[in-house]
């Protein structure tokens, strides 16, 4: 299970340490594509696979199809971390995600997300109060 917020700024080049627990859990290679919170999605090969699988067995309308496919697939890029534990985002996943300098790794599951670190920020803020209702209407404790 992927799970933990690791914080890290990004070299010039683009590229990003990843946590040695982190690509423990990912494996390697594994895949980076497009979230639909902008952040990006990070998925060890099994997902994928899983994720690939289930979305050919969709019946969508064909033009949605094309755009759910072109969103997550053509995106999509496998990464394989260096000697130093560093991937390389390619710039367009960096555009898309509006990734700076310091970018956020959390797991969230079966994958993991990369966010801008303070675009996360803003966003577990503004989701904060939502989040706090849904956990009382599960009743966790």
């Amino acid at each position: 299970m992927l799970m933990g917020e690791f914080e890290h700024a990004l070299d010039s080049k683009g590229r990003l340490f990843v946590p040695a627990k982190m690509r423990e859990s990912l494996g390697t290679p594994f895949v980076v594509t497009k979230g639909v919170d902008g952040c990006l999605d990070v998925y060890p090969m099994e997902a994928w696979e899983k994720l690939k699988n289930s979305f050919a067995q969709k019946m969508m309308p064909k033009q949605k199809m094309r755009d759910v496919s072109r969103f997550i697939f053509g995106g999509a890029c496998e990464a394989e971390p260096d000697k130093q534990g560093r991937i390389l985002l390619p710039a367009n996943l960096r555009t898309y995600a509006q990734i700076g300098e310091t970018a956020l790794i959390v797991g969230v599951g079966n994958k993991a997300e990369i966010w801008d670190a303070q675009r996360y920020a803003d966003y577990t803020k503004a989701v904060e109060n939502d989040v706090a209702e849904l956990i009382e209407e599960l009743d966790f404790e």
